[in-house]
């Protein structure tokens, strides 16, 4: 009896590490905000695999920083489930079951959803080119009812 529960456990175990490290062989996202000297809003997008350390830069002209941001970048990493609001806007979808995963969030009004294969603005695709700087005019921004709701 002790041998088949020894057995057991060490399968368990063993089995267990081997799909948490598949769970996370793709590494996270990194979102930086962070503001130009001008004062001009950015969200700087990086993953090691996807954007091969060309990290895509998004620019709101015509934002302003909220006034508790400080003139430190804020670094997130989306390693697990957490929907904490951040200096620009909550995280409206999280999806880490796999990393990278999904990654929704509504920055000044605008609609960022980043997942392996694209990059989606607004609802429309952008695609992932990593080195590039976007800039996201405030014209495009989804009216307030199309908006999802964040879940709470």
């Amino acid at each position: 009896m002790v041998g088949l529960f020894i057995a057991t456990l060490f399968f368990y175990i063993t089995i267990y590490g081997g799909c948490m490290a598949c769970r996370r062989k793709g590494g996270p996202w990194a979102i930086t905000q962070d503001k130009l000297p001008d004062g001009t809003p950015i969200v700087k997008i990086e993953h090691h695999l996807i954007l091969s350390n060309a990290p895509v830069i998004l620019q709101f002209p015509g934002e302003v920083a909220p006034a508790r941001f400080t003139n430190h970048p804020f670094l997130r990493l989306y390693t697990q489930p957490n929907t904490n609001a951040l200096p620009y806007g909550p995280v409206v979808f999280l999806d880490t079951t796999f990393l990278p995963g999904n990654v929704t969030l509504d920055v000044f009004g605008h609609l960022v959803e980043m997942i392996p294969r694209t990059l989606f603005i607004d609802g429309k695709e952008v695609g992932w080119h990593p080195g590039t700087n976007i800039i996201v005019s405030p014209s495009y921004k989804l009216p307030l009812e199309a908006r999802p709701k964040p879940k709470r």
